[in-house]
């Protein structure tokens, strides 16, 4: 049994990595204009999720969960009005819709059922939410508009939740997050493809101590033109 300390601070860490995902695909749809590949809809899903997740946090006394879930709000919030100042026509009250009838809904199934039920309804609507994005990447579709970054660190955020929620018997979640962990990794690998991104590093991306570790391992692996094609 690993100590309380450790637990923590693998929960801490979840939290920190799954918030800071956030952050790069906000920067980068500001600084390009562009919201192509990013879907409005995994966004509306995700305002819903974050709501209902903040709600089961309280339900359950979890203070590292509560905190990461209203940060969340507030950073998606930003994503947001990113996106809808790229241009692209949008409703702007959909996402406060979003997030009000997710909270009256969430305080409800608490009420008359408990806080098992609203996690179950939880991981229904989270595994929902990254469906479209999940069902662009295996279109084919360009995810120019997808951050590297963002997708890197939501993968391992999720990765460290589904180890936190194993940690303190909270299966509901440790559920969740394998699920959000599988289809972050069908996101992540169209996003960066494995010898687009083995090449890219190998040319110096993240300086020459990785290049020299990675170069032998590229070398092996040709690119394709089709890696190109599906990611900036």
């Amino acid at each position: 049994m690993l100590p309380v300390s450790v637990v923590v601070l693998i929960g801490c860490a979840a939290s920190v990595l799954s918030l800071y995902s956030v952050v790069p695909q906000v920067l980068r749809a500001a600084r390009t204009g562009s919201a192509e590949g990013i879907s409005w809809s995994s966004i509306l899903l995700s305002l819903a999720t974050f709501t209902l997740w903040g709600v089961y946090a309280f339900a359950v006394a979890d203070a590292i969960q509560v905190i990461n879930n209203g940060v969340a709000l507030v950073l998606l919030a930003a994503l947001v009005v990113v996106v809808m100042r790229a241009g692209i026509p949008r409703k702007g009250w959909t996402p406060f819709a979003a997030v009000f009838a997710t909270g009256l809904a969430s305080l409800w199934l608490v009420d008359v059922a408990n806080s098992f039920t609203l996690a179950m309804v939880g991981t229904t609507i989270s595994s929902l939410r990254m469906l479209p994005q999940t069902r662009l990447a295996l279109s084919k579709a360009p995810l120019w508009g997808l951050c590297p970054w963002s997708t890197v660190l939501a993968w391992c955020g999720n990765a460290l939740w589904l180890g936190y929620g194993v940690l303190v018997a909270d299966y509901a979640l440790g559920l969740c997050s394998l699920i959000m962990f599988t289809l972050q990794t069908v996101i992540l690998v169209h996003r960066l493809p494995l010898r687009r991104t083995l090449a890219s590093l190998a040319g110096g991306r993240l300086g020459h101590q990785v290049a020299t570790f990675v170069l032998p391992i590229s070398q092996r692996l040709p690119e394709r033109q089709e890696d190109y094609d599906l990611a900036a």
